[in-house]
């Protein structure tokens, strides 16, 4: 394996021997791992050992963008060629630039990325773990009477970036992942559901039995499920519905939205857009945290950063470009593959938890909507309307009667964020980077019968 730091660096000396004012590369490695099974037999099997070499070259305020899988002198000498000859016919941007020297560096505290016991884990005992998984969700329940596939997955990655201002840097990381998806019947009328777990380490997985138990539970307890008339009602949100909510306030709030003025959020920047309940953090330091990382996309030390802090929007995520759109200074938050130019995206996003336990905010409602499961794509980003189709559960005197679908919820988000009245205590970063707990918002429209 060839030494990257130093390739990116030599790579970084060829561009700005050709006459580029400015550049930064990229260099991705990545080894992946996955298997998908159903009733036991292998489905798709694939193994990959990938690498990439991105160039952003700058030149009178233009900029380029070339890649390559061949990491060849030859090749890397004709990319740069490429990518000036693009600059050549390529717009000038004032906001296009690498991010400002002072502003480079790195995070020095530990981070915990990778976790060397998934390579010495052998292709067999992977296979072997998906399958448990799906054998202990068929027989969790005689209603369970098919899959739709179980699966493993693991990857290791090796990023690293250099620039024309003296940035160095590279760190490496690793994922691991387990999931199944399981089919119920009763009375002729079929529902499925799934479940999963990820996490950087293999030892922090939930057993693979649990996991198949888990989705055989999600999916039987569908199983009669009705619609409701329409109404208004409160509405209690699970975490897999949360978290989407709070990446929906994310992306609004980003730099790229905001200079467009294609954001509900667009002038909320100091002003408040949610309940004192809301409070949202992007924390890239957690140590262990499934998108922890030293620096980002740019070269900027990651951060934590208060999005939201009682109900107040407080910052606008951005990447250099966005930021000097918006007269701003970039945020640690850009994100970038080898193909692309850095966008602002978040790294370990969480809504912070309340004090009430998911059974207490369930128990508080009378009359209401669970909501486990959101469809489609009725969500408009500009205005902030919503309205998706939705199933879950039907709460009556505080608990779970039966399971409802072929509804839809409606609302303005911003309204839905002010009738956030109670937040768990169940914030898990078990389905991702993304993470919220359990919410009560107070009103919600359901349209069903």
């Amino acid at each position: 394996m060839i030494d990257s730091k130093s390739f990116a660096e030599d790579v970084v000396k060829e561009v700005m021997r050709q006459g580029a004012d400015s550049c930064d590369v990229v260099a991705a490695e990545s080894s992946e791992f996955s298997v998908q099974l159903r009733l036991g037999k292998i489905e798709k099997l694939e193994e990959s050992i990938s690498r990439g070499l991105g160039i952003r070259v700058f030149k009178n305020k233009a900029v380029a963008i070339t890649h390559t899988t061949d990491f060849g002198a030859a090749s890397v000498k004709s990319l740069v060629r490429d990518a000036l000859s693009i600059l050549r016919v390529s717009d000038s941007d004032p906001a296009n630039g690498l991010a400002s020297p002072e502003l480079l560096g790195k995070f020095e505290g530990k981070l915990n990325l990778m976790d060397p016991t998934i390579a010495s884990i052998l292709p067999e005992k992977k296979i072997e773990m998906a399958r448990a998984c799906e054998t202990a969700g068929l027989a969790f329940d005689k209603r369970i009477v098919n899959s739709d596939g179980t699966g493993w997955s693991d990857s290791q990655g090796r990023f690293t970036l250099a620039n024309s201002d003296g940035f160095v840097g590279q760190y490496e990381g690793t994922s691991v992942g387990i999931s199944a998806s399981l089919l119920a019947e009763e009375n002729g009328v079929k529902q499925t559901d799934y479940w999963y777990s990820y996490d950087r380490f293999f030892s922090r997985l939930d057993a693979p039995e649990e996991i198949g138990k888990e989705a055989a539970r999600r999916t039987v307890a569908r199983l009669g499920a009705r619609k409701v008339k329409s109404q208004t009602a409160p509405m209690v949100v699970d975490p897999l519905v949360s978290r989407r909510f709070v990446g929906m306030i994310f992306s609004a709030a980003s730099g790229g939205s905001i200079y467009r003025k294609s954001s509900f959020l667009f002038e909320k920047l100091g002003k408040r857009i949610g309940s004192s309940l809301l409070n949202i953090v992007d924390d890239a330091t957690l140590v262990d945290g499934p998108a922890s990382r030293p620096f980002d996309g740019e070269g900027l030390p990651s951060r934590k950063m208060e999005l939201v802090r009682d109900g107040v929007l407080l910052e606008m995520p951005c990447e250099s470009y966005s930021a000097r759109k918006l007269n701003r200074a970039p945020t640690g938050n850009a994100v970038r593959g080898y193909q692309s130019s850095p966008v602002a995206a978040s790294s370990n996003l969480f809504m912070q938890p309340g004090k009430d336990s998911p059974e207490a905010i369930v128990g508080s409602v009378k009359s209401g909507l669970y909501v486990t499961q959101l469809m489609g794509m009725g969500f408009n980003g500009v205005t902030g309307d919503l309205s998706q189709g939705a199933s879950g559960f039907w709460i009556e005197n505080g608990e779970l009667a039966y399971p409802v679908q072929e509804i839809t919820i409606a609302g303005n988000f911003l309204e839905m964020m002010g009738n956030l009245t109670a937040v768990g205590n169940d914030v898990s970063f078990k389905m991702g980077s993304t993470a919220a707990p359990t919410l009560l918002i107070s009103s919600i429209t359901i349209g069903g019968d």
